[in-house]
């Protein structure tokens, strides 16, 4: 399955320390890989729209038969409120 992060969620993940970092892309990999393993929730009013919990961060991602697209990664505080500036 193809992988590919948006420019705005590299630019956040460089921002995040880098014990927090490791997780995340350790959580990344394994989406891209299956979707199985994982406890991700649907976002409510956002079609297609994903979220993993990778302790206080959450990544945010849609989903489609061919490919993953990471729409945005952050502190759980701030998160939600970016996602509905970008997508809304």
């Amino acid at each position: 399955m193809k992988l590919v992060i948006s420019p705005k969620a590299e630019k956040k993940l460089k921002k995040i320390p880098k014990f927090d970092q490791i997780a995340i892309g350790q959580k990344i990999r394994i989406i891209g890989e299956t979707k199985d393993l994982l406890q991700e929730e649907k976002l409510r009013g956002f079609k297609d729209t994903f979220r993993i919990r990778v302790g206080d961060y959450r990544i945010v991602y849609r989903r489609s038969a061919e490919s993953v697209y990471i729409i945005l990664i952050g502190h759980r505080k701030e998160i939600y409120d970016l996602l509905r500036q970008l997508l809304k």
